[in-house]
């Protein structure tokens, strides 16, 4: 063989014994894929202005839908109880963005956070349990059937004039003597007054509301009468327009929104046009001017009136109005969020009242048995927009189903939720307390519907 045929190059290709074949067309797609998310966008495709345009619109439209959709459904929607996953979510998006400059890895860790945030508040039912046998019975009975899903602490009292032991209470979390704020059942308490306060001589139901309340007088507001008031029937909104403003961002951090001292309550309520006057339309805002003016009318400030003309002759030693300071340590809504307590000052007849199960017990045996002041509230004087339910003096009456009249009121703050019904023709009484402010009147009305 010739020398120089040694020194060709030896083109044969070695054996391997592991053969390991190139990427088929699925696995470069991967490896694009990843090669893409690697990169950052001001290196592909937000070059250019179209692409800074479009992660702009992704950064605020996702927190924005995310607002839009908790604003859907009833009159608010539940931008209350979920509208701070959007803030978190916009937050979260900038922050990632401005550090990663990635679209795509941003938009994932986003929704991660916010999943697990969530998941991690989600309310759950304590496990402690006190009280009377019988009622955690049905308690236990509820939850079986899920009704205490999104409950954490929950105290309850059943009320029967009839039985022997005619108070019985109970609590998972909570006991008779666990002090939580009541919401709108507020409003319920102050119609009492009020019809005390007609029995007294002090006010009229005709009379304008002006009248207990000059500096209301002159605006459409200062003719609204306090019957039309304490019916939901004066036309003025549900809240004013400030608060609303208040709202749309402290309710999102969990802050209390319902702050409008006197003055600032005069504006919003001179600020009524009362275009839907004579339909029914709930209203906090008309709620705090009725007992403001009865307190007026009596010379007395909102929250002396209450304790010296019901809680007091009631023995309601633990219930108050919330005012000047917190008198509980805040609850949670219902999406877990942590909500600060929610101390009034002018709207306090519309939502201030804290109170406990074994107190609301107290008032509901005195309402069934006739006792209590202002027992004209509950007779039902004008419709409402449910064809089974007319309203006294703030508190619902309703025929339900099961041929049971109910006369009830429940409430909710930022974080805690209430309920009060009274089977009268039964003589008896069902009240709910709650510090997650989910809607407690469902509980309620189940452990108060029972055939006759």
């Amino acid at each position: 063989m010739p020398q120089t045929q040694n020194l060709l190059p030896d083109t044969r290709t070695p054996v391997s014994s592991n053969p390991r074949p190139p990427p088929g067309r699925g696995g470069r797609r991967i490896l694009e894929v990843v090669r893409q998310l690697l990169v950052r966008d001001s290196a592909s495709f937000a070059r250019g202005w179209a692409g800074k345009v479009l992660v702009a619109a992704v950064l605020i439209g996702i927190p924005a839908t995310m607002v839009l959709i908790s604003l859907t459904g009833g009159r608010y929607g539940r931008y209350a109880e979920d509208s701070w996953k959007a803030l978190l979510m916009l937050v979260v998006l900038v922050a990632t963005y401005l550090v990663s400059r990635r679209l795509l890895i941003t938009v994932l860790i986003g929704a991660l956070t916010v999943t697990v945030v969530s998941w991690v508040l989600s309310p759950n039912l304590a496990d402690a349990r006190n009280g009377d046998a019988t009622v955690l019975a049905h308690l236990n009975h509820q939850a079986g059937m899920g009704m205490l899903d999104g409950y954490h602490a929950v105290a309850v009292a059943e009320v029967d004039l009839n039985a022997a032991q005619p108070v019985q209470l109970a609590g998972i979390g909570a006991d008779e003597t666990t002090l939580m704020e009541v919401g709108s059942m507020t409003k319920a308490m102050t119609g009492l007054v009020i019809a005390d306060a007609v029995q007294r001589g002090e006010i009229r139901m005709d009379a304008a509301v002006s009248t207990y309340l000059p500096q209301l007088a002159g605006s459409p507001a200062g003719t609204a009468t306090m019957h039309e008031l304490v019916t939901h029937t004066s036309g003025y909104d549900e809240f004013g327009t400030a608060t609303l403003r208040r709202a749309a961002w402290k309710a999102p951090l969990g802050r209390n929104f319902l702050t409008a001292d006197s003055g600032q309550l005069t504006k919003e309520a001179t600020n009524q046009t009362l275009s839907g006057r004579g339909d029914y339309a709930y209203s906090t805002l008309g709620s705090a001017i009725a007992g403001q003016a009865v307190a007026a009318a009596a010379h007395m400030s909102y929250a002396n009136l209450m304790r010296t003309r019901l809680f007091e002759p009631l023995g309601m030693t633990r219930t108050a109005i919330e005012t000047g300071h917190a008198l509980v340590t805040g609850g949670r809504s219902p999406t877990g969020l942590p909500v600060q307590p929610w101390v009034m000052s002018a709207y306090a007849p519309g939502a201030a009242a804290v109170s406990t199960a074994g107190d609301l017990a107290k008032l509901a045996a005195a309402l069934l048995d006739g006792t209590a002041p202002g027992m004209a509230a509950l007779e039902p004087t004008t419709a409402t927009d449910q064809s089974n339910s007319r309203i006294g003096n703030f508190w619902q009456i309703s025929t339900w189903q099961t041929g049971q009249t109910i006369t009830s009121h429940g409430g909710q703050t930022g974080g805690y939720a209430s309920y009060l019904g009274l089977d009268r023709d039964r003589r008896k009484a069902v009240i709910v307390l709650s510090d997650i402010a989910n809607d407690a009147s469902d509980l309620g009305t189940r452990l108060l519907a029972h055939p006759k």
